[in-house]
C-alpha cells in the first residue's frame, strides 16, 4: 500500500497541491483523475520521490519515503515499476533487449536468468512471438504491452501507469486495462493508474482519486461514480452527452 498523508507541493508562492491525503491499496487498481492543470501529474511525481513534498508524507506500506535521503530511496525505487505514456521504447533495442534493460542495470543476475524472466514476461502479456522485433514494426498496442512486460521486470511491489490508454483505439484500450487490472490482482501489487480515459474507469476502477484544482475532492469507486452527486466530479466525468445519457441508464 502506498499512502499520502497531508500532502503540499508549492512552486516558489504556487501552491499546487493543498494538504492530499489518501491511501492507494495494495491489489488493485487505483486510478487518480482529474483536468489537466488539476495536480495529478505533481502529485504522482511527488509520490515517486521526483519532486520533494513541501509539507507532509508519503509512505511505502509504512515506510516514510519522503523522509529518505535521496542516496536512501535506492531500495524503493528499485521496486517501482512504470508504465511511461508514449511507451519510452528504445528504438534501437530489439524487444527482448527493452525488457531486459533493467534487468542489466539494477541486478546481478546471470544472462540465462535474465532471459528466462523476459521470456515469462513477455508471454504473460501475449507477446511471446516478438522478441526479435523494433519497436517501429509494433503497433500501438503492441508497443504498450512490451512498456508493460518491461514495467513488471523487476517483480514490482508498486506499479505506475501514465495513460496507458493515450493513442489507442477503444479495443486495444479495452486490452490494456483488462492487462492492467489482471497483473494487478496477480501478483497483489499496488498499481497507480493516471488516467483521462472515463471508459478505464468505469471499467477497472476500484479505487478511483479525483483531484481539482489541487485538492483531493472525492474517492471512491466505479460502482460510486455512477452514483455521486459530487458537483465537480459529475461535470468532469459526465462532460459530454454520451456520458450523461450512461449515467442516466445506469441510475435507472
Amino acid at each position: 500500500m502506498i499512502e499520502v498523508k497531508n500532502i503540499t507541493k508549492r512552486f516558489g508562492d504556487n501552491e499546487v497541491l493543498s494538504d492530499v491525503s489518501a491511501q492507494f491499496e495494495r491489489g488493485k487498481t487505483n486510478l487518480i483523475i482529474g483536468a489537466s492543470g488539476s495536480g495529478k501529474t505533481t502529485l504522482t511525481k511527488c509520490i515517486v520521490g521526483l519532486h520533494d513534498v513541501s509539507d507532509g508524507e508519503v509512505l511505502y506500506d509504512g515506510v516514510n519515503f519522503s523522509a529518505l535521503k535521496q542516496s536512501e530511496r535506492k531500495e524503493i525505487r528499485q521496486q517501482i515499476g512504470f508504465l511511461f505514456q508514449g511507451g519510452a521504447l528504445f528504438d534501437s533495442m530489439t524487444v527482448e533487449e527493452n525488457v531486459m534493460f533493467p534487468l542489466k542495470m539494477f541486478t546481478t543476475q546471470s544472462k540465462k536468468e535474465m532471459q528466462m524472466r523476459v521470456d515469462f514476461c513477455l508471454d504473460r502479456v501475449n507477446l511471446s512471438h516478438t522478441h526479435k522485433l523494433f519497436p517501429a514494426e509494433l503497433s500501438g498496442g503492441m508497443k504498450k504491452r512490451v512498456g508493460i512486460a518491461r514495467a513488471i521486470a523487476m517483480n514490482p511491489r508498486y506499479l505506475f501507469c501514465d495513460e496507458p490508454n493515450s493513442g489507442l483505439d477503444p479495443q486495444t484500450s479495452i486490452v490494456i486495462d483488462q492487462l492492467i487490472n489482471e497483473i494487478t490482482a496477480e501478483y497483489d501489487i499496488t498499481t497507480i493508474v493516471i488516467t483521462h480515459d472515463m471508459n478505464s474507469v468505469l471499467e477497472i476502477g476500484e479505487n478511483v482519486i479525483f483531484i481539482y484544482k489541487g485538492k483531493k475532492w472525492w474517492q471512491g469507486d466505479k460502482r460510486d461514480i455512477l452514483e455521486t452527486d459530487n458537483q465537480e466530479l459529475t461535470d468532469f466525468v459526465y462532460a459530454s452527452d454520451f456520458m450523461k445519457k450512461i449515467r442516466q441508464r445506469a441510475r435507472g
